[in-house]
């Protein structure tokens, strides 16, 4: 692997997801205090939606990042705008998660380091996608043009040439 490859919003990236990883086991995501009692655990598959959720797309970014910089991602897909997709709605969802807390109703119940760093690594997968779509030529404005992010996921390839046909069925026995 070819280290020198790497971006910077490569390592932004990349670095998100594996800290979401590590964050997803090793930290608690809530501490509890109750009658001098204090505790910490629960993760994020304890709140699936939305820290589960987020959880899985950050680290989604993160694996999908490695691959296209070590060049094992096809290029027939638009992957700056999907990964710009997938971090900005698990950076969301994260915020949302945050801002819920661990329980509405059991006293007692906070938001642990867990949950606050993983928002943290969330947003920096977010700083990284962003900077790969906008080193690929797109811009922000280009988010709200529902005609252009329709055409980067059409059915012809980069450069403008219609995919070959598929090929025929194999001869039934």
């Amino acid at each position: 692997m070819d280290f020198s490859k790497f971006r910077t919003s490569d390592w932004l990236m990349v670095g998100g997801g594996a800290a979401m990883l590590i964050l997803g086991f090793v930290l608690p995501w809530t501490t509890v205090s109750f009658a001098g009692i204090s505790d910490s655990g629960d993760g994020p598959f304890d709140y699936f939606f939305p820290g589960g959720i987020a959880w899985l797309l950050i680290v989604a970014v993160g694996v999908l990042a490695l691959l296209g910089a070590i060049g094992n991602l096809p290029d027939t897909q638009p992957w700056p705008l999907i990964l710009l997709g997938l971090s900005g709605l698990g950076t969301l969802l994260m915020l949302i998660q945050i801002l819920m807390g661990p329980r509405f109703d059991q006293p007692g119940f906070s938001r642990g380091i867990g949950m606050w760093l993983a928002v943290v690594w969330a947003v920096i997968a977010t700083v990284g996608a962003v900077m790969s779509f906008q080193a690929g030529g797109g811009t922000m404005k280009d988010l709200t043009d529902m005609e252009k992010l329709k055409s980067s996921f059409g059915d012809k390839d980069r450069d403008g040439t219609p995919p070959p046909p598929p090929p025929p069925p194999p001869p039934a026995d």
